[in-house]
């Protein structure tokens, strides 16, 4: 079942990147819970469901011009996905270029995406797992 969760992720990157958010909401259970990093300013921590995800989608891009990510690498954990992605564009008020690595991990039941958490530094969603101290 492991490949199958990674194409399932995958195809919701893809879907996120052709600005297609019905087919990335059709990825996810209807109750899927999201947990943002802790020191992400200007995020909401905890967000639930579709109206939640769509909220999690939104943040970054408001906050930047010219905003793009790039899948680095998918990580098959079992039921768990984990994806390294750099988040890039320019800062709206200032211009500033911004890069950002982000880690996420994907947690796949039953076909559907049901939690997505966001970790600024790979250690912790590896700790999260139990893959690291």
């Amino acid at each position: 079942m492991s490949q199958e969760n990674v194409d399932l992720v995958r195809a919701a990157f893809d879907d996120f990147e052709r600005d297609d958010m019905d087919s990335v909401l059709s990825l996810c259970d209807p109750e899927i819970e999201i947990t943002q990093a802790a020191d992400l300013l200007g995020a909401p921590q905890h967000q639930h469901g579709h109206a939640g995800m769509l909220e999690a989608f939104a943040v970054w891009p408001e906050q930047w011009d010219d905003y793009r990510i790039e899948v680095i690498r998918m990580t098959d954990l079992g039921d768990q996905v984990m994806v390294n992605q750099m988040s890039r564009g320019r800062g709206k008020d200032t211009g500033v270029p911004v890069e950002m690595l982000f880690t996420f991990l994907f947690l796949v039941r039953d076909g559907k995406i049901t939690e997505w958490s966001i970790f600024t530094r790979e250690d912790e969603a590896l700790k999260a797992v139990g893959l690291a101290e």
